[in-house]
């Protein structure tokens, strides 16, 4: 007797639980947790309640309406942060009609919402989120919308049959958080159904294998984000409605078959100075006549790599342009002008205009010229160091005069920076008291720069005068230089002491 006793036992088919613990919901529904092995820190995963069988829900009750999932669950006393959303933790689970996921999930396993046809609206994937499972959304018939804010998402999907969003035949619109930088893998292959405005946040660096191959709802010029540096195998394949490519200055890597048969294109666009890597039949299939422009000064550079050699129509556009950056260190302290995109070979004039109580220390490689000019030969940056103002000139008067106008003038000679400048040499610059300004009897056309220094030694205007006079309504009483300088390399100062 006992040993068929024994024998009934074995068949009897015993429930087999998933979870650690559950938790009772103040919205009404249970949720049940696994405790995740992790030596230093509490943590646990969402989870079905059963391991195995179509309906891992069998016999318990599904949540229904919003499911609000927490940030932290308290179980025998201990507090647990939620940061994964298990495996086919809610699949089938159709009366949840949204969906909230804490800033702690990390993860969003396979199937976990599996035809959870009731989600309507708006999907939001939170920056966080570094991987989502395979057809972890798959048949939510009803989402319309997916916010994806996941700033480093290492992967989505898996194959193009069990992508994170496949079979939503509601979904047409995809929105890219500013701090996105990774499009993952397989991310939205195939889904035709999408509508891109295609603005890509600048912060993209890597587009993901497969990412958005087949949607030929992508149309027009594609123009990538100037970060991007990796773009992935077969990213965009067949997507057959765009007509011109953009590749910023910073791709550095083309994996095969990227844009394979985008039959659409007529012409490519390449920014990179230097060569990108080019995988196998990047551009495979485009028409015979598509043209690929690259910068003026790498095409020989492209020529010796046979991979881009082999393509037709290699060709580079005239004038060359190249961009010039000009900036201050602070922008608070001041401004530079100049900067831009020129042609090579070009000239440019930078011009560093302090703000008051800032003087120019000099630029970032050494230079100390303001203005300056430069040689418009490769990309460059200018960066123009300003700080708080010093005294830039020490100047000692000699012999000083005071007019009837109350103007002090130097009638003799003056020093400026230990150097002795007679004063007939100087042009005549007036300051006119009864309108407060200084006349500047100078052609414009003549003028580089004008600079107005207090008695401090502060930078207070860096600029050109309008109307050939400079207004001093808006500067207080006391005593001011003016340096002019000329495009005959000729440098006039003048000292004023501005009166009510």
């Amino acid at each position: 007797m006992k040993r068929l006793f024994f024998i009934l036992l074995l068949g009897i088919a015993l429930p087999s639980w998933a979870f650690d613990f559950e938790s009772q919901r103040d919205e009404g529904y249970t949720l049940y947790f696994n405790i995740l092995d992790d030596e230093e820190e509490n943590v646990v995963e969402v989870t079905c309640p059963m391991t195995a069988g179509s309906n891992r829900w069998q016999g318990h009750r599904m949540p229904w309406g919003e499911l609000v999932i927490p940030a932290e669950v308290e179980h025998d006393g201990v507090k647990y942060t939620v940061v994964a959303i298990g495996d086919r933790a809610f699949m089938g689970c159709d009366e949840i009609t949204a969906v909230s996921i804490p800033a702690t999930v990390t993860e969003i396993g396979a199937y976990a919402f599996y035809q959870c046809k009731g989600i309507q609206g708006t999907m939001t994937i939170g920056e966080a989120i570094v991987r989502i499972g395979r057809s972890a959304f798959y048949g939510c018939s009803n989402i319309a919308e997916v916010q994806f804010n996941a700033v480093k998402c290492e992967s989505m999907g898996g194959t193009r049959s069990t992508i994170a969003f496949g079979n939503c035949r509601m979904l047409t619109r995809v929105n890219f958080g500013p701090a996105v930088t990774r499009i993952p893998d397989f991310a939205f292959v195939g889904m035709d159904g999408l509508r891109f405005d295609w603005n890509l946040p600048d912060a993209v660096e890597y587009i993901g294998e497969y990412s958005f191959a087949y949607c030929n709802n992508i149309q027009g010029v594609l123009t990538l984000p100037a970060n991007v540096k990796h773009i992935g195998a077969y990213a965009f394949a067949q997507c057959h409605a765009i007509t011109q490519i953009d590749l910023p200055k910073r791709v550095e890597r083309i994996e095969q078959r990227a844009f394979y048969q985008c039959v659409g294109v007529k012409e490519v666009n390449i920014k990179a100075l230097t060569p990108p890597y080019l995988g196998l039949e990047v551009f495979a299939g485009l028409k015979a006549n598509v043209v690929y422009n690259v910068p003026c000064i790498s095409i020989d550079r492209y020529k010796e790599i046979p991979a881009w050699k082999r393509l037709r129509n290699l060709r580079t556009t005239y004038p060359c342009k190249l961009d010039v950056v000009a900036y201050a260190n602070d922008p608070q302290c001041g401004t530079v002008l100049g900067g831009g995109t020129y042609d090579m070979g070009q000239s440019v004039n930078l011009t560093v205009i302090c703000n008051a109580g800032f003087g120019f220390k000099g630029w970032s490689d050494g230079n100390s010229d303001n203005p300056r000019t430069v040689a418009v030969n490769d990309t460059a940056t200018y960066i123009a160091i300003l700080q708080p103002a010093e005294i830039i000139h020490e100047v000692e008067y000699i012999h000083d005069t005071v007019y009837a106008d109350g103007v002090k003038v130097v009638t003799e000679y003056y020093e400026v920076n230990d150097v002795a400048e007679p004063i007939d040499s100087q042009q005549e610059i007036v300051y006119d008291r009864a309108k407060r300004r200084i006349d500047v009897p100078i052609d414009k056309k003549e003028i580089v720069s004008i600079a107005l220094y207090n008695d401090a030694g502060q930078c207070v205007f860096t600029g050109l005068p309008r109307h050939g006079h400079i207004k001093m309504r808006r500067f207080p009483t006391g005593a001011y230089i003016v340096r002019v300088s000329t495009v005959y390399d000729e440098t006039v100062l003048r000292f004023f002491h501005v009166r009510k």
